[in-house]
């Protein structure tokens, strides 16, 4: 499986597959390598032919702590899979308050208008497509600051609807 892992700004390719009840590892274009790898819970060690690294890992979703005995390491993590959900889903891993097309159609109706502050689940617009109407929701709280259509508009799959300024958390 492919990972996705960004540390202090860079991010990093990860590559891990078991065969044979063994796991092998390729780190971004470095050659694949052989690792014998052990979980206990949250505790991971890690061997490789010149270092044993051992760590306990904790986080939520995709952000982790690894706490190791010269210091602790944060760390986002993301699954090639997730990825591509994403990017089906029109949301950018940097840009996920733009509000896009997940399918070809028309617009139907409009609730919001720019300056508009919504509710994590509010209504945003309805679209008409394959002969149903889908209401398009926001994602997470914030204000409007962009509505790209109007009513009565077809629009493409990946089509910019709205754009949501976040609210700032306190």
């Amino acid at each position: 499986m492919l990972f996705f892992i960004e540390h202090q700004g860079n991010e990093y390719r990860v590559r891990v597959e078991s065969r044979r009840g063994q796991y092998y590892v390729t780190l971004g274009d470095q050659p694949e390598m052989p690792i014998d790898m052990v979980f206990y819970g949250h505790d991971c060690t890690f061997l490789d032919p010149y270092e044993v690294f051992s760590a306990n890992v904790v986080g939520n979703k995709d952000q982790f702590t690894a706490w190791l005995p010269d210091g602790n390491v944060s760390l986002r993590l993301e699954s090639e899979y997730r990825r591509i959900v994403r990017a089906l889903r029109g949301q950018e891993l940097a840009n996920e308050n733009l509000v896009t097309a997940k399918m070809p159609g028309k617009i139907a109706k409009i609730h919001v208008k720019v300056g508009d502050i919504v509710e994590a689940g509010s209504p945003l617009m309805v679209m008409e497509a394959m002969k149903m109407e889908n209401e398009i929701r926001s994602v997470g709280a914030g204000k409007v600051v962009q509505v790209a259509v109007k009513e009565g508009q077809a629009v493409e799959s990946g089509a910019l609807l709205a754009e949501l300024q976040p609210d700032e958390e306190p």
